[in-house]
C-alpha cells in the first residue's frame, strides 16, 4: 500500500503542474497572439485531436496488456505488443496525414475559417509523432514506471511551451502567429519521442517483431469510438444548444456568451476533481490488471472499495465549497459572477462525475471495455434530449444538466456492469456518510457566504468560508475512523521514521 500512495502522490504531482504550465500558456497565448489567432488554432487542433483518437489506439489498453505480461514475467510479448501498437499508430497516422495533404486544396468547406487550413496542414506531422508517443509511454505505464510515465508529460508540456513561444515570437519572420505555434507543437512532438525512444531502450525496452495487433485493435476500437463521440458530441453541443437559446428568444451574441461561460468557466471547474482522482485510475489500472490476470478478485474488490472512499471524499469536498462559494469562485477566476453562479447550481454534477472516475477505468482494466462503451452510449443518449429540449426552458442550464445526465448514466451503468463481474459490493457506508456529511457542511458554508460576503473580498471570504468547513470535515473522517489518518501519514513518512529505536 505504501507504493501505491507513493505512486498516486507522484502522478498527482506532475499532473498539476502540467495543467498548471498549460493554464498559463493558454494565458501567454492570449494576451500575445489575440483571440483570434487562439481561435484559429484551437479549431484545426481540435480536427487533429479528433484524427488523433482514430491512430492512438487504446493507451489504456496497452498498459494493460503489459501490465499482465509483467505479472508473468513475459518481456518478450511485452516489446512484441509495444512494437504492433507503434506500427499500427505509424501506419494509419502516415496514411491520413497523406491524404489530407492530398485533399490540402480542398478542406476548406471542413472549417467555420478557411485561415485555420494552412495551420491545419503545418501541425499534421504531429499526428505522426503523438501515434508513436502514446504506445511508448504506455509501456511505462504499464510496467508502473509512474516517475517517468508522468515526468513525460510535464516535459512534453514545457517544450511545446518554449518552442511555441520560439517560433509565434519571430524566429522566422515568415511564421508568425496561430501557425508558429503549431511549428512549435510538432516540434516539441518530435523531440519528445526521440527522448522516449531513448528512455525505452535505456529501460530494457525493444522493438521486436510485432505480435497481437489484431487483440489490440478489437480491444482498442470501443475506446477509441468513445473518443470520438466525445468529440462530436461536445461539437454538438457548441452548435445546438446556442441556436436553441436563441430560438427561446435570446440574441446570438448572448447565447454565445452564455455558452461560453458553461463550457469555458463553470464545467471545467466543475471537472477540477478528476485530476485528482485521475492519478489515482493511472496508479490501479497496471495494478488491478495483473490481479485480474491472476484471478485474485477478493483482492481488486478491496481496492476498488479504497477508491470509491478516496473519490467520494475528493467530491464531497470539492462540492461543500463550490455550492457556498460559487460567485466568489467565478470573479475571483474569470471576472465573471454569473459563470460562478452556474458553479454553483451545477455543484451536484461533482458525484456523478467522481464515481464514472472510477468505474471506467477499473472496467478497462479488468478488460471490459465493451462494457464502457456501452456506458459512454448509454450516457450519450440520455444526454441529447437535454441539449435539444431543455434550453429554451431553461436557459444554458440545459448545459449543466445534459452533462449531469450523461455522467450518472454512465456511472450507473458502469457500476452495474462491475457488479455482475466482482458480486455485491461491500463497505458502502462510509463512502455514503461522507457524502452525507457534505450536506450540512454546505448549508453551513451557505450561512458563512452570505454572512460575510458583502464585508470581505471573494479571496478573504473563500478563506473565512472554506477553514471551518475544512476543519470540520477532517474532525468527522478522523473522528467516525472514515480513514485511518495516523496510518495515512506513517505510509507517507519513511521506514526509519517509523519504527521507534528501542532503549539501552
Amino acid at each position: 500500500m505504501n507504493g501505491t500512495v507513493k505512486s498516486f502522490s507522484i502522478v498527482t504531482v506532475f499532473s498539476v503542474a502540467t495543467r498548471l504550465l498549460s493554464f498559463l500558456f493558454k494565458i501567454w497565448m492570449s494576451r500575445t497572439l489575440g483571440a483570434e489567432a487562439v481561435g484559429i488554432y484551437q479549431i484545426a487542433f481540435s480536427v487533429l485531436i479528433l484524427l488523433f483518437s482514430v491512430t492512438a489506439g487504446a493507451p489504456t489498453v496497452l498498459s494493460r496488456k503489459i501490465a499482465e505480461c509483467a505479472a508473468n514475467g513475459d518481456t518478450k510479448r511485452q516489446n512484441a505488443l509495444t512494437t504492433a501498437s507503434l506500427v499500427i499508430g505509424l501506419g494509419s497516422s502516415a496514411a491520413l496525414v497523406i491524404v489530407f495533404l492530398a485533399l490540402s486544396r480542398h478542406l476548406g468547406g471542413l472549417f467555420a475559417d478557411e485561415r485555420c487550413v494552412p495551420v491545419f496542414l503545418v501541425m499534421l506531422p504531429a499526428l505522426v509523432t503523438s501515434s508513436l508517443y502514446a504506445p511508448l509511454r504506455s509501456w511505462f505505464w504499464g510496467r508502473k514506471k509512474f516517475l517517468t510515465f508522468s515526468s513525460l508529460e510535464l516535459v512534453d508540456e514545457g517544450l511545446k511551451i518554449g518552442f511555441s513561444m520560439l517560433f509565434a515570437g519571430g524566429l522566422f519572420a515568415s511564421v508568425t502567429g496561430a501557425v508558429g505555434v503549431a511549428v512549435g507543437m510538432v516540434v516539441s512532438d518530435a523531440v519528445s519521442v526521440g527522448v522516449l525512444f531513448l528512455l525505452f531502450f535505456r529501460a530494457g525496452g525493444r522493438l521486436a517483431r510485432p505480435q497481437g495487433g489484431r487483440e489490440l485493435i478489437s480491444s482498442s476500437l470501443p475506446l477509441s469510438a468513445v473518443r470520438m463521440l466525445t468529440s462530436l458530441s461536445a461539437s454538438l453541443s457548441a452548435l445546438v444548444i446556442p441556436q436553441r437559446l436563441v430560438a427561446g428568444g435570446m440574441t446570438a451574441a448572448a447565447a454565445a456568451a452564455e455558452y461560453g461561460r458553461v463550457a469555458g468557466m463553470a464545467l471545467p471547474l466543475i471537472m477540477a476533481p478528476v485530476t485528482i482522482i485521475s492519478a489515482l485510475s493511472v496508479v490501479l489500472i497496471p495494478d488491478l490488471a495483473q490481479l485480474a490476470s491472476a484471478g485474485k478478485l477478493d483482492e481488486i474488490r478491496a481496492k476498488l472499495r479504497t477508491s470509491l472512499l478516496f473519490a467520494s471524499i475528493v467530491a464531497s469536498v470539492f462540492f461543500a465549497a463550490y455550492v457556498p462559494l460559487g460567485r466568489e469562485l467565478g470573479s475571483f477566476f474569470f471576472g465573471d459572477e454569473n459563470a460562478g453562479k452556474l458553479v454553483s447550481y451545477a455543484a451536484v454534477i461533482i458525484f456523478p462525475l467522481a464515481l464514472g472516475s472510477i468505474t471506467t477505468p477499473v472496467l478497462n482494466s479488468l478488460g471490459m471495455e465493451k462494457c464502457s462503451f456501452f456506458c459512454y452510449v448509454c450516457g450519450l443518449l440520455c444526454s441529447l434530449p437535454c441539449i435539444f429540449f431543455l434550453p429554451d426552458k431553461i436557459g444554458i442550464y440545459a448545459a449543466a444538466v445534459a452533462s449531469g445526465t450523461g455522467f450518472a448514466v454512465t456511472a450507473a451503468t458502469g457500476a452495474f456492469f462491475l457488479v455482475r463481474r466482482l458480486g455485491r459490493p461491500e463497505g458502502l457506508a462510509r463512502p455514503v456518510c461522507v457524502i452525507l456529511f457534505s450536506l450540512p457542511l454546505t448549508v453551513l458554508g451557505i450561512f458563512l457566504e452570505r454572512l460575510v460576503g458583502a464585508r470581505l473580498n471573494d479571496l478573504f471570504t473563500m478563506i473565512v468560508v472554506a477553514l471551518p468547513a475544512a476543519g470540520l470535515f477532517a474532525a468527522f473522517i478522523a473522528a467516525f475512523g472514515i480513514v485511518d489518518v495516523r496510518g495515512f501519514v506513517t505510509m507517507l513518512l519513511p521506514a526509519g521514521r517509523t519504527a521507534k529505536k528501542p532503549r539501552n
